[in-house]
């Protein structure tokens, strides 16, 4: 009797693991990818001077969001990954800062976010992003264009860098890979079997064809500093720097430091 019960208990232990799995696997995508669906104007959230522009992806899908030209010929243009929550405008303030010394910003909704068409994944998160810097260049140089990613915007930010040429790449509260904060996550899952968007940043910011700015709180309770170190240890010597934010979150405020680091960081690259 003993025996049979504790083969039924290992049984319905066993079949109540498969079914988590089985739940997370199906819905992996609902946790990693959380957007804001509905379109938000600029001017809306204090951006008189964006205007809503609207791009066709490879296949037909409709992406929109938020253009502010630069305002000098010499002005970057920030080309701005967001982060996985929400829309772009939880980022407007950002936006104005990045923009307050004249320089343009280029800021479009993922798939199913903010009013774009479709539903974001890793793959087509990638060649969007491909798409969005083909349409800048039409316009301006590599050498202006500056490609700033978030949260989990950094991946998409290293994944473009390494098949394109820019001025510099931002990273913001970066993760070592979606896959590592999977494993960390869920110790109890196969991860590595059952996750799909893997996000590899481990394995593309040795590829990045420039420079690498890495910003990161130390209170960030989402993707620890610790992940960036790493990350930053992966990169060519000398390519990658990085610079902590004492008690600042995920994601740090940009104009409690980020505003004038970058704005440093990038005036000290060479001339191209």
């Amino acid at each position: 009797m003993i025996r049979r019960l504790l083969r039924y208990a290992i049984a319905l232990a066993l079949a109540a693991y498969l079914a988590a799995a089985g739940y997370m696997a199906f819905n992996q995508r609902s946790f990693l990818y959380r957007p804001a669906s509905a379109w938000q104007a600029p001017s809306d959230f204090g951006l008189a001077q964006a205007s809503r522009i609207e791009l066709k992806a490879d296949d037909g899908t409709s992406l929109l969001g938020w253009w502010l030209p630069p305002k000098h010929a010499e002005a970057p243009v920030y080309l701005y990954f967001h982060g996985n929550a929400n829309g772009l405008e939880r980022r407007a303030g950002r936006f104005g800062l990045m923009s307050a010394d004249g320089a343009g910003v280029l800021a479009m909704s993922y798939r199913g976010y903010g009013g774009s068409g479709g539903a974001p994944s890793e793959a087509l998160l990638h060649a969007d992003a491909l798409r969005i810097y083909r349409h800048l260049r039409e316009t301006f140089g590599p050498e202006r264009i500056v490609i700033f990613g978030e949260s989990l915007g950094t991946g998409v930010a290293l994944n473009l860098i390494r098949q394109v040429d820019a001025k510099a790449v931002i990273l913001d509260s970066p993760y070592y890979s979606v896959l590592s904060r999977g494993q960390a996550s869920y110790p109890w899952l196969p991860v590595s079997l059952l996750l799909t968007d893997t996000f590899r940043s481990d394995l593309w910011i040795a590829q990045a064809r420039a420079p690498v700015f890495i910003l990161h709180g130390t209170a960030d309770r989402l993707i620890p500093a610790a992940d960036s170190e790493k990350l930053a240890a992966q990169g060519k010597p000398g390519n990658v720097q990085r610079k902590l934010y004492a008690g600042e979150p995920h994601v740090v405020p940009y104009g409690r430091g980020p505003s004038v680091d970058v704005l440093d960081f990038l005036g000290r690259l060479p001339k191209r």
